[in-house]
């Protein structure tokens, strides 16, 4: 995991710099994104002391899609990349 430095590749350190950067809800622990998705662990609805959701934001459509109700369901919805064929992925 990486520190504070915003010019390397961002880390879950980087999360309050990012959510504010780029509009998105708190609270929220950025896990991956682009600047323009992301996936984070959303503690908005259970507050900081439970289990929080996982939640797909994209900032430049306002959107969010729930994508797990906490995060061992999330990891175990996780499926392999060679679990699907190119076939199956729009151009």
């Amino acid at each position: 995991m990486q520190g504070g430095d915003h010019e390397c590749s961002a880390s879950l350190l980087d999360s309050p710099y990012l959510i504010e950067e780029w509009g998105l809800p708190a609270p929220t622990v950025l896990l991956s994104g682009d600047g323009h998705s992301w996936v984070a662990l959303d503690y908005r609805a259970c507050g900081r002391h439970r289990e929080p959701s996982v939640t797909w934001f994209d900032a430049d459509r306002n959107e969010e899609l729930a994508l797990a109700s906490d995060f061992r369901s999330f990891i175990e919805g996780l499926t392999s990349a060679s679990d699907f064929d190119d076939e199956d992925v729009p151009d």
